[in-house]
């Protein structure tokens, strides 16, 4: 182990009682230059750096995880572990506790939603079943993305080396055995859905061309990938870590040594806690991972790492972050790099020290918001890093195609500055970017790209009107056709050469409407024959200027005979008269679109039918048609704040939604909830709860 006198740390105690429980209270022992000492309780503490007191996240089962923060207690019922035996993580977290501008992908068996990051989980891929589909098959990994992005000092469970982290999961496997092809497709699929890291839980013994290439693919596209070095405990490295271009990670248990069964190699490069590690499970809870997967939880401390480097400096390459990583990890066993830890244990804390701070850092603490309360001044705040003295920070905007203006940010505390976007008229886009000038004469911008890349908002309220997965029956209409030419029937698809083999809901969805159900083998077989058939929606109630129309869908024609289409329209008068929206050529997969109804047709009814018609005119092709997830989103200038269900009063059903609105992390990204927001500061907290409770019943 090398020490590194700057970075040295003891424990000390702040209370004198014991609410962690027997296994979190006891005295340690510590190693510090070859030396021990002895005698430090450990309970309620704090980790002492080259900066002073380190305070720990109130994370209830913090103490459980000694790989970030090991300070000898027993580990899993065990012995003791070994003080500083860890990442340093909150050492770490008072250079910089991490930011929302980078990406995870964890290629492998899905990953569950849970309170630790569903509001930082994107939509990701299954290439095995559902496409749409992205849980955790194998209850696996869900506890690395735990180990990676878990929010910090929520209160709950857990803490993870980077809690801003977005994760994106990646599901190549219908269980927990894959093959290289399917880890191939996904680390692919990963890079160009834009990750910025790559973990594979995934390993094989023998080398293959596909997922060799693959994993130059990443390199390629400077994206870094780690992956387990295996946990046979054998001599020789799995795969993908054994290729050149990867991060090969061996496991470390409490007291510092390798893992029993973490494979080692001249291809290990870095180790990492991975034995009795404590992390987030499928179904919400927590538990120490699944027996013999120590090298993929140590896999998930080191994506955890990068995910670190990666948001505390964007411009770093994945080589960068390789090597600060490599350079200053705690050296393990023989000194130099060895076969069993590689270059050493990875130190969480030291990495960063060895990364130079970029003078100015943007860091966004919400999403951009697709919309902003017209005729109102509104705010929105984020945090500006710097190491240098700030000139001025201003907001660069205009409307649509007015001349370039600016407003400065309001500076606040501990780096936090408002942006207040100007009162703006109803329906207005707002196009904006950010500006800091330092006093030494430097710019720099957010979007880095501005001014030829910029931010966008629209000046609207937005609340949904109607929103149908199909799930149940809604009370959509079918015209046309029977089983034998195409009838539209709401099903579980079962698929074909031409109808898709899922719908397109993501998760536990099952059912969409599609054309000719269980056929379609062949032109002019059991496919559309004919027509028009024709599915139209309920009539939808509209109390605004404007609505909003998003939908999936899936359109087939092979190219025979005369080309068929998918006709959209809309009606406002119940379906007496309808108006063409769009034309849909063919799709080959589920693909998403949305439109204004205000392009469609000018002046918006008080309601509208939605109607989707396909044929095949002559009977000469194949022809199939689905549709999923329809969503309507009534857009109005005015609103009474905090009247949700749009009945004019604010009642008890508002209520209820305030308060699911209150308890979500994600509020700024949630049209419906920012009707709550009635101080305009896009966040619903105790102050909207004043004003909220002043006008209930009026």
């Amino acid at each position: 182990m090398r020490w590194h006198p700057a970075a040295s740390h003891v424990i000390l105690p702040v209370v004198e009682t014991n609410p962690c429980g027997s296994d979190f209270g006891r005295t340690f022992s510590m190693r510090r230059r070859g030396a021990w000492r002895t005698g430090l309780t450990l309970c309620g503490w704090l980790a002492i750096g080259a900066g002073g007191a380190v305070p720990l996240p109130n994370d209830p089962d913090f103490p459980k995880q000694w790989g970030l923060h090991n300070a000898g207690q027993i580990v899993n019922g065990g012995s003791p572990g070994v003080a500083d035996a860890d990442v340093d993580a909150p050492q770490a977290w008072a250079v910089f506790g991490g930011a929302r501008n980078v990406t995870v992908a964890i290629v492998g068996h899905g990953i569950d939603p849970h309170p630790e990051f569903a509001d930082r989980l994107l939509p990701g891929r299954g290439f095995v079943g559902d496409p749409f589909d992205t849980r955790d098959v194998c209850s696996q990994d869900t506890h690395l993305a735990g180990i990676v992005a878990a929010r910090r000092n929520n209160g709950l469970g857990i803490a993870g080396l980077n809690d801003r982290a977005f994760l994106l999961p990646v599901r190549v496997v219908d269980g927990c055995d894959g093959t290289p092809a399917e880890a191939a497709e996904g680390i692919i699929w990963a890079v160009d859905a834009g990750a910025d890291i790559v973990l594979t839980a995934m390993s094989f013994s023998h080398p293959d061309p596909a997922l060799a290439s693959a994993v130059q693919y990443a390199a390629a596209h400077d994206v870094l990938l780690i992956a387990p070095a295996g946990n046979s405990g054998d001599v020789g490295v799995t795969y993908p870590a054994a290729y050149p271009e990867c991060i090969a990670v061996a496991a470390t248990d409490a007291l510092d040594q390798r893992s029993a069964i973490s494979n080692r190699g001249p291809e290990v490069e870095l180790a990492a806690p991975g034995r009795d590690v404590w992390s987030t499970w499928t179904g919400g809870g927590y538990g120490f991972q699944t027996p013999g997967r120590d090298t993929l939880s140590a896999a998930a401390f080191v994506a955890g790492v990068a995910a670190l480097l990666q948001s505390y400096d964007p411009q770093l390459s994945a080589a960068d972050i390789r090597t600060r990583m490599q350079q200053s990890a705690d050296d393990l066993g023989p000194p130099g790099r060895d076969d069993s830890f590689g270059f050493g244990r990875i130190n969480a804390h030291q990495a960063l020290l060895a990364v130079p701070p970029p003078p100015v850092r943007f860091e966004p603490l919400y999403p951009v918001p697709e919309t902003i309360p017209p005729e109102v001044e509104s705010a929105l705040p984020i945090r500006i890093a710097t190491t240098v003295p700030l000139d001025t920070v201003e907001m660069v905007y205009r409307t649509e195609a007015s001349a370039w203006s600016t407003r400065p940010l309001q500076a606040g505390r501990n780096g936090i500055w408002t942006i207040r976007f100007p009162p703006l008229r109803c329906n207005a886009t707002l196009s904006f970017y950010l500006v800091a000038r330092t006093t030494g004469g430097s710019i720099w911008t957010d979007p880095p790209e501005a001014p030829q890349s910029v931010h966008t908002s629209t000046a609207v309220y937005e609340s949904v009107a109607f929103a149908d997965d199909f799930e149940i029956d809604r009370g959509w209409t079918v015209e046309g056709g029977d089983n034998g030419s195409g009838r539209w029937d709401r099903v579980e698809p079962v698929g074909t050469s031409a109808q898709p083999e899922y719908d397109r809901t993501p998760g536990a969805g099952r059912f969409c409407y599609v054309t000719g159900q269980h056929f379609g083998g062949s032109d002019g077989t059991n496919d559309v024959d004919g027509g028009p058939l024709r599915l139209s929606s309920p009539v939808v109630a509209l109390r605004g200027f404007d609505a909003r129309i998003r939908y999936a869908r899936w359109f087939v024609w092979n190219g025979q005979g005369n080309e068929d289409v998918l006709q959209v329209e809309l009606s406002g008068d119940g379906g007496l008269t309808w108006v063409p929206a769009e034309t849909v050529h063919t799709t080959g997969a589920w693909a998403f679109h949305e439109f204004l109804a205000s392009d469609v047709r000018p002046g918006i009814p008080a309601s509208i039918r939605l109607r989707f018609t396909a044929a095949d005119l002559p009977n000469d092709s194949l022809t199939e048609a689905a549709v999923d997830d329809v969503r309507i989103a009534d857009r109005f200038c005015a609103a009474v704040s905090g009247d949700i269900d749009g009945d004019g009063v604010i009642g008890d059903a508002d209520a209820a939604a305030f308060v699911r609105c209150l308890s979500t992390a994600t509020v700024p990204a949630q049209a419906e909830c920012r009707l709550f927001d009635l101080d305009h500061d896009f966040r619903v907290d105790l102050t909207d709860v004043s004003i909220f409770q002043r006008r209930f019943g009026n």
